[in-house]
């Protein structure tokens, strides 16, 4: 009997031109190497790259900081989620969708939703009026490598159940703090600090084996 390799959908939205690029990922592809998947202007890419250690390393364009974010995921998140959402963490903002295709349609409506509500509350008529042209040194993420490790660090437990926070809503994500990096959920507010000024401070935390938002 043939074995059925899992795949998944996968969207970004280009910060150049705006427009929402549409991927098919399957097992097969990323058995060999990177794959990228190109926005049609040619101005942005999303890159998906295997690692060594039987992770997927996603660097997604920002459509907000002009900059490109990396996630590090399982395969189970990757192929097993309903729907899995990266954000930029100096915005409330997914940059990442990946999921079944309703779900990622889904998404990727209530995103433009949430940008338009964005450009009107800042008081300006475009996206590209919210983006900035040159960043200094201190507004590119300290270390990515940090950020990457602390994400890959909720999500496996989130996808486990365990994170949690007064109103067990489910829905949490990650942003930048002073001397760390803050967990949140989206609906109650509460937060969970975690305080690392590198990697190898940051790989304490690997050992962490439950996470509860106050």
């Amino acid at each position: 009997m043939a074995i059925q390799k899992k795949h998944t959908h996968i969207a970004y939205r280009c910060p150049e031109c705006g427009t929402v690029i549409y991927g098919l990922v399957g097992e097969f592809a990323l058995d060999a190497s990177m794959m990228r998947l190109n926005c049609t202007c040619g101005k942005s890419s999303l890159d998906i790259t295997p690692t060594n250690d039987k992770k997927i390393k996603l660097s997604v364009p920002c459509v907000l900081c002009k900059e490109n974010h990396n996630f590090i995921v399982s395969p189970t998140l990757f192929f097993d989620r309903e729907i899995f959402l990266g954000g930029c963490p100096y915005a409330n903002i997914d940059i990442l969708f990946i999921g079944g295709k309703d779900k990622v349609d889904s998404a990727v409506e209530e995103n433009e939703k949430a940008l338009k509500k964005l450009i009107g509350d800042m008081g300006v008529e475009a996206l590209e009026d919210l983006q900035p042209i040159d960043m200094d040194e201190d507004e590119i993420l300290p270390d990515a490598a940090v950020y990457d490790l602390i994400r890959f660090v909720v999500k496996d437990l989130e996808a486990e159940g365990r994170v949690d926070c007064p109103c067990h809503s489910g829905r949490y994500d990650l942003r930048y703090a002073p001397g760390g990096i803050q967990v949140f959920c989206e609906d109650c507010g509460a937060t969970y600090f975690f305080s690392c000024a590198s990697a190898a401070a940051a790989e304490d935390y690997l050992d962490i084996n439950e996470i509860s938002l106050k």
